[in-house]
């Protein structure tokens, strides 16, 4: 079975069904996850951050957001990634970016050694993760 670690925007577009926005790959990706072929980790951070979008009206989600995590994480293809002492340690010292959401995300990454989905240039360019987009 495939692993990834998810970024924001991909997450949010698939969840949101505007998945024309996804790449091809990345479409599969969470597809397969869908039917439990494929592992998709979801960072702590990553649910931090698509709260603050619902809280700004940026994003708007079917559920309250609390249900809507749940539901998205009761699916076998989809687990949470907590945000550890390690993670943390790891994002500090990254220095591609001022975002500390893009930080701990790829830090994730590199802390699990797995693929990111992210269509993020600032992350791709860094090469500090492999990228699938």
């Amino acid at each position: 079975m495939s692993v990834y670690v998810t970024d924001t925007h991909p997450l949010i577009w698939y969840a949101l069904d505007i998945k024309n926005k996804l790449s091809k790959k990345a479409l599969k990706i969470f597809a397969q996850a869908e039917q439990a072929e494929a592992l998709i980790y979801v960072p702590d951070i990553v649910l931090w951050e698509i709260s603050f979008l619902v809280k700004d009206g940026e994003v708007i989600i079917n559920l309250p957001f609390q249900q809507w995590c749940h539901a998205l994480l009761r699916s076998r293809g989809f687990d949470r990634v907590s945000l550890s002492p390690e993670i943390m340690h790891t994002a500090m010292s990254m220095r591609f970016t001022e975002d500390p959401f893009d930080a701990a995300i790829t830090a994730t990454a590199y802390a699990m050694d797995l693929p990111l989905l992210t269509k993020d240039a600032l992350i791709t360019e860094a090469n500090l993760v492999e990228t699938i987009w």
